[in-house]
């Protein structure tokens, strides 16, 4: 009766912390661990994960007060952040482009892909950002091809298993359903030049973190999934826990292969990178991006109150 009592007060101490997230794949992976493992509850937080189908519409949501944090996109900060809003990066777990170009077995070279229609979650978000990039490598233009927003990482692979879609951007684990299935992977940005890239940033305004007890907050946040990403990087086990549950991947095959090609693309620190950073304005097509100087856009002195 007694530990009762004591287990109900320590739950009220938590801070109740809602925090948009987004996709559902391998790319989550830390966020997804320190959910499971609790890792919140240890330093204070009771974080309520809600889904968002892309990065920009977490930025939104972020921007009308839904919520103060957000697992979004470096790209996707610099688009808010060129459009008016305070949205920053104060952590990126992820740097690397993890997220391929799956297509039909028909499509067997680079100008196979003019006329394709492509499936990417969302404008603006991740996938949208390596389909560009896919451009660039096949030296295509943005009017060559046409994008497809599904969504999310699942309906992207569901519109290219249906034949609604000639090809689409996915990460793992759907990525080893479509080899398995027998379509072609046709461009990799994590193997070229093309792959530094914030593909997962801690999104928050600064006005929000400005303030000293919110600021306390993010720390804590932040606390957390740097615990998290070490476990990405080095438990199987927990990783493939946290996979089974969050992605309901069910195959021993598939999560231990996401594990192994995610495992060592996470940081080891949760800083920005400028240069993942200056590799996103790149992509962008707004009239300030090439006025715009990428250390604008992340603030990494919150990462450093954590002690790593």
């Amino acid at each position: 009766m007694v530990l009762s009592v004591f287990a109900h007060a320590a739950q009220r101490e938590l801070y109740k912390l809602p925090v948009g997230y987004s996709p559902i794949s391998g790319a989550t992976l830390p966020f997804f661990i320190t959910l499971e493992e609790r890792l919140f509850q240890k330093h204070g937080l009771e974080v309520v994960p809600i889904f968002f189908g892309g990065s920009p519409l977490i930025n939104a949501a972020i921007i009308a007060g839904e919520f103060p944090i957000g697992i979004s996109s470096g790209g996707a900060i610099i688009s808010s952040r060129l459009g008016g809003s305070d949205i920053t990066s104060i952590g990126s777990y992820l740097q690397v482009l993890t997220i391929d170009l799956w297509v039909k077995p028909e499509i067997k070279s680079p100008a196979g892909l003019k006329g394709a229609r492509i499936a990417i979650t969302r404008f603006g978000a991740s996938t949208h950002f390596a389909g560009l990039s896919t451009l660039e490598w096949a030296g295509l233009k943005r009017a060559d091809v046409i994008f497809i927003q599904a969504g999310g990482v699942g309906e992207s692979m569901a519109a290219l298993f249906s034949g609604r879609v000639d090809g689409a951007m996915i990460g793992y684990p759907f990525g080893l359903r479509a080899k398995k299935e027998g379509f072609r992977l046709l461009f990799q940005p994590s193997a070229t030049e093309y792959g530094l890239f914030p593909t997962t940033a801690i999104a928050a305004r600064r006005g929000w973190f400005a303030d000293p007890g919110n600021r306390r907050v993010a720390v804590s946040f932040l606390s957390a999934v740097s615990e998290g990403t070490l476990l990405a990087k080095n438990d199987a086990a927990v990783s493939k826990k946290a996979l089974r549950k969050y992605t309901r991947v069910q195959v021993d095959a598939e999560l231990q292969g996401t594990f192994e090609l995610y495992g060592p693309h996470f940081s080891p620190t949760l800083k920005t990178l400028e240069k993942a950073m200056a590799n996103a304005l790149k992509f962008l097509d707004h009239p300030k991006a090439k006025q715009a100087v990428a250390r604008d856009f992340f603030d990494n002195s919150l990462v450093e109150e954590v002690g790593r």
